[in-house]
Order: C-alpha cells, then structure tokens, then sequence
C-alpha cells in the first residue's frame, strides 16, 4: 500500500475517501453485470416500506462513488486527480487462488475534467511504475478502446445495437476460449465465423510491437473503428514516451472489459506466468458516468489496482516478504523496580522521535532479545540496578552484536545518530 501510495502521489493524485454505502439507485444500472453482485443493505428492524431514500447498499467500486462526488461539487479543479484506496463488496464466490474475495481492498487512480489521451497514457504509466517497484518481472498492460470494439461490432454486424452483446461475448475469451464465445456470438445473433476471423486477424497485427497500418486495413472504412484505433495508438506512443516499456505493452483487439461505463481507451494488466489470475489492475476512460449524476458531462480516466490479487500474485511467485518492524528501540524490562525509568525513557524517546516499544511483563532478557531479534528491532535499551544508579543506559546493537552504555540525556542523539549509520 505504501509503494503504491507514493507512486499516486507523485504523480499529483490527492487522497479522497467516499462512505461505504451508497443510495442503491447510485449503483445501478452502471454495470449489467455488477447489477447482479450488490450487497444491498436490508433493514435491520422495522417495517418501514423501502422507497429511493431508505434503499441502500455497499459500493461494488470506487470509480460510481467518485462520479457522484463530482456531480456534487462542481467547484472541484480540473483536472482532478485523486486517488483512494478503501474496501469494497460484491456478492460474489471466493476463489482465494484468483485472488477474489467478497470483500477486497481496491486503490484507485483517476482524472477528472479532460479528455485529452495523454491523461489515459499517464495512468498506464502510473500501473507500469507500480507494479515495477512492486518486483513483478513479467507483466502485460493490455490496450483497446471502446470506441474501437464498436466499430468492429458494427463490422461484423452491420448493426451498432449488438455492441454491447458482443462486448459481452469477446469479454470471455480468457475464460471460455474460442469455441465457447463462438457460441456465445451464436446465441446473440452474432455472426460468429466472420467475428473469430476478423478478431484474429487483428490478434496478430496486434501484441508488444503493434502494426497500427495493418490493423487500419483490416478494419476498413468504418469510422469508430478507424477513430478508436487513433486512441489507441496516440496512447500507446504517449505511454512509451512515458517510459513505459515496449514489452509490457500490448494492443490486444480482444480486450473489452465488462463494465458498461466506459467510453474510449480500456487496459489491464495481467501475467503471463499466472493466467489463472486474471487482471492484477484494469481501467478505462469513462466520460458519460458523471452526466448520469449531473447535467454537467465531465470527461474521466482511470485504473484500479486490486491489492488482495496483487497480494496474492506475490505470494504464489514467492516475492510476498514480511517486513520487518519499524520500532528502532525496544526498551527491556530489567526488574519491577525499573518500570518507571523504562516508561520515562520511552516517552522522552520518543518525543525526541524515535520509534519506541516497551517490554511489558517481567520475563527473562532471553525472551526480550529473542523478540526484538525476530522482528528485527536494531537496538535494545536496557537500565537494570547499576545503569539506574549511574544515570546511564545500556543499548546493545543486535546486528553487530555490540554493546555500550550512554548516558540517560545523550541517548536520543546516540540513537539518531546509530540509526542515521544504518539508514533507519
């Protein structure tokens, strides 16, 4: 979380953080397909009749939240970028080994009030620096656009009203390969011989290093599909300018994510070496879902970042390790008689702003080590009988093994300066 914190913040977003729950009527209707995953929130007691007011449920992302927000304060600057991480829920069945859960920990990035396709290449960039700091050696960002996908719908079909059905239906691919989409495309009226040739021809005009000429071709004279294939490609450079690599990017004429709100550019990332994953962040442009909120049509961009899957990626590559704490001094307990110069040295400590812990029960020093060793605690105070008489205090080193004595009022500085040495 914090990797990804600084990351948001170097690139300008600011932290913004929306209630759990929402109106139910603020959540529908945004996503055929996360309709269906609401938690909605039944009274706990009464019998009340629901109406608009009184129906509630828990928000299933942060991006319907975030459009709302924006209707609501139109004073905010634009841009607006703002990040979030918070929970959300959706009634959905736990796969622990996809990294899905019920509730899961979501960190957003978005841009609010422009239009222009750098702000989408800056979120690809933004995911790239992520998840490179992150340590993941192999990952794929895949780039399409909306608009694109509904000129090849209307290609294939000569109908832009089976856009959604065959956004729906390509959408599978990873899960049900080409067979079950074909009849996916079947069971709503899609041609599906003509849509699987076209859509794999694109396939090999596509991937890291993309032939955008080619894929003109293919596509022909249709104009949403020339003019999504222009998104893409002014992203994709833009990305590269950025400093994204070449071979974690890839157009992919097969990406059409399910969610309903988006409008232009659409990407997520997802690893090769575990395809069983899915996608560890995933995003688009989505420029009409403030005006559903509001008469004011703000044009959007974003990503999410899915922490649980991202957690659970690590894990399963054997690159999730445990940090180590963050208190600097553990203060021993020498005796009962010392507690109280224990507790006057933690709190001068640590107004002096050192990170502090203070052993509470009267067990041996072994035991006291042994902890400050296991969460690798650098240095352990102890001021048994002679150190208190003497006004000192004894600070053993446990990575040298190293032990001195300090007198009481130098010991903050000592500190500093031991833990400056060691880059702490």
């Amino acid at each position: 979380m914090r990797v990804i914190e600084e990351a948001y913040r170097r690139y300008g977003f600011q932290p913004l953080e929306t209630p759990a729950i929402e109106y139910l009527d603020v959540l529908t209707g945004k996503s055929e397909e996360n309709d269906k995953l609401i938690y909605e929130i039944r009274r706990a007691r009464g019998d009340a009749e629901e109406t608009a007011e009184s129906a509630i449920a828990l928000r299933y992302d942060l991006t319907v939240p975030l459009a709302r927000v924006a209707a609501q304060y139109a004073t905010l600057p634009r841009p607006f970028k703002r990040y979030q991480i918070q929970p959300v829920w959706r009634a959905d069945r736990p796969q622990p080994r996809q990294g899905r859960y019920r509730e899961f920990v979501q960190c957003d990035a978005d841009i609010l009030g422009t239009e222009s396709p750098l702000a989408d290449a800056e979120i690809l960039a933004l995911t790239h620096e992520v998840l490179t700091a992150l340590d993941f050696e192999d990952f794929r960002i895949r780039l399409s656009s909306r608009k694109f996908l509904a000129g090849l719908a209307h290609v294939v079909t000569g109908d832009v009203r089976h856009f959604g059905a065959f956004c729906r239906c390509l959408d599978k691919l990873d899960k049900i390969g080409w067979d079950g989409v074909e009849s996916e495309f079947q069971a709503n009226d899609i041609p599906a011989t003509a849509a699987r040739s076209l859509v794999t021809q694109l396939m090999a005009t596509g991937g890291e290093s993309p032939d955008f000429s080619a894929t003109r071709k293919l596509v022909g004279s249709n104009a949403a599909a020339l003019n999504g294939l222009a998104e893409i490609e002014t992203v994709y450079t833009a990305a590269l300018d950025l400093g994204v690599s070449r071979r974690s990017l890839a157009f992919d004429a097969t990406l059409a994510r399910g969610l309903d709100y988006y409008t232009g550019a659409i990407f997520e990332t997802v690893l090769p070496g575990l395809p069983h994953l899915g996608s560890l962040t995933g995003g688009g442009r989505y420029d009409g879902l403030v005006a559903t909120f509001s008469k004011e049509n703000v044009p959007a961009t974003g990503t999410s970042i899915g922490l649980d899957r991202i957690q659970t990626a690590l894990t399963q590559l054997e690159r999730f390790k445990a940090e180590p704490s963050e208190t600097q001094v553990l203060i021993a307990r020498f005796d009962d008689a010392g507690v109280a110069k224990s507790l006057e040295l933690a709190a001068t400590l640590r107004r002096a702003g050192v990170r502090v812990e203070i052993w509470y029960d009267n067990d041996r020093m072994k035991k006291q080590f042994a902890f400050a060793d296991q969460q690798q605690i650098p240095f352990v105070a102890v001021c048994g009988p002679d150190e208190r008489e003497r006004g000192i205090v004894s600070v053993k080193n446990l990575a040298t093994q190293q032990q001195v004595t300090v007198p009481e009022a130098d010991l903050a500085a000592h500190l500093h300066a031991a833990l400056a040495t060691m880059g702490k």
